[in-house]
């Protein structure tokens, strides 16, 4: 049995339980915590409620393809903070591959940790980047097959990351050009255009000259696109959500 910040997530012969830390100092980590190799840190679909950094030791970090295939992502050491990233459950495993001394952190700390390293903020961005990648895969494979249900979901998407990113959630500027939208959900730009239209139409969207595109109602837009697509962040929105996630 390994304990990792026993105040937020124990780890006890596979069963998990993680809660919000009632008060901390952000210059303090919330406990440290000796993990022997094979133990978990998290797993895939954890709740993130702390961040983590990697006192000594070896941490290997790794995935799940849609395919149902194990991936390799990478091996982190002393030093590296992890568990970051942009969505609210983990999509990837951290398990010790040595003995390692892991430090738990709130998820507000993460400002001091860069003060003290700032490899922490690139480290955020790869993090961010890397949910996107993943994410864009598993939206292609299961988003709804009609073209406006694809740029419903591809639109919540946006919504959500203005949203993180404190901008306003109902306006998708013109920073996203129709040729990546295009690409990105498959589709030629005669049939984005169609699909537009047809939210517009609908009451869903309209155009908001000069600023962009206008989503007049995001619950509409949720259900046409359907729940599985609600979190799903695809790279062609990450220029903007790098630094920020």
């Amino acid at each position: 049995m390994a304990e990792v910040c026993d105040v937020c997530v124990s780890i006890d012969s596979g069963e998990r339980n993680v809660a919000q830390p009632k008060s901390a100092a952000v210059s303090m980590p919330l406990d440290v915590a000796k993990l022997l190799p094979g133990e978990f840190v998290f797993q895939i679909g954890d709740p993130k409620g702390i961040i983590f950094r990697v006192e000594s030791g070896t941490i290997g970090i790794s995935g799940v393809s849609p395919s149902g295939t194990r991936e390799h992502i990478e091996e982190i050491g002393s030093g590296t903070v992890f568990g970051l990233g942009f969505l609210d459950k983990h999509a990837y495993d951290a398990i010790a591959i040595s003995e390692c001394v892991v430090s738990c952190w709130p998820k507000d700390a993460v400002g001091y940790l860069e003060s003290l390293d700032p490899a922490v903020r690139q480290r955020r961005s790869t993090e961010t980047e890397r949910e996107f990648i993943h994410r864009r895969r598993i939206l292609v494979d299961s988003a709804p097959k009609t073209p406006p249900g694809q740029l419903a979901g591809f639109l919540c998407v946006a919504s959500r990351l203005n949203e993180a990113q404190g901008r306003d959630a109902e306006l998708i500027d013109d920073t996203v050009d129709c040729a990546s939208v295009a690409s990105f959900l498959r589709m030629d730009l005669a049939t984005l255009r169609h699909a537009l239209v047809e939210l517009q139409n609908r009451g869903l969207v309209a155009y908001e000259a000069p600023s962009g595109l206008r989503l007049i109602d995001l619950e509409a837009l949720q259900s046409l696109a359907g729940n599985e697509v609600r979190h799903r962040l695809p790279p062609v929105l990450a220029k903007g959500g790098n630094e920020n996630a």
